[in-house]
């Protein structure tokens, strides 16, 4: 096993992805904007990454203006590989979260900070 940088690859190039970094012993990534098919592969590669850190991962989505229906199944993928927590999910994250009916499982949180409470990450 290598060690890794603890950076995973630079989230301001990644379409969608506003930031991204550790807070206590978890991930945060922030996402805004259109998430459709192009913004998706950007995300993917950035939530991908720090999935392999195998830590805790809040996705916060405040600030997400469109979401297409792939990143539903992203999020599912996720949540089936690390702890994850959806914060503050805008509307259009949502209804596509209530879209998939119980047959979905990704959590969510009305807050960045009580997904990082949730997770013992707190504030740093």
């Amino acid at each position: 096993m290598h060690e890794r940088d603890h950076t995973p690859s630079a989230p301001d190039t990644a379409l969608g992805v506003l930031s991204c970094g550790r807070r206590g012993n978890a991930w945060v990534v922030t996402l805004g904007g259109d998430l459709g098919p192009d913004a998706l592969a950007g995300v993917s590669r950035q939530l991908d990454d720090v999935a392999g850190e195998g830590r805790a991962i809040v996705v916060d989505t405040k600030s997400v203006t469109s979401a297409d229906p792939a990143m539903l199944t992203l999020l599912m993928k996720l949540q089936e590989e690390a702890s994850l927590y959806v914060a503050a999910p805008s509307p259009p994250v949502r209804e596509l979260l209530e879209s998939a009916g119980p047959r979905t499982s990704v959590r969510t949180v009305t807050s960045l900070g009580e997904a990082l409470d949730a997770l013992g990450a707190g504030p740093s």
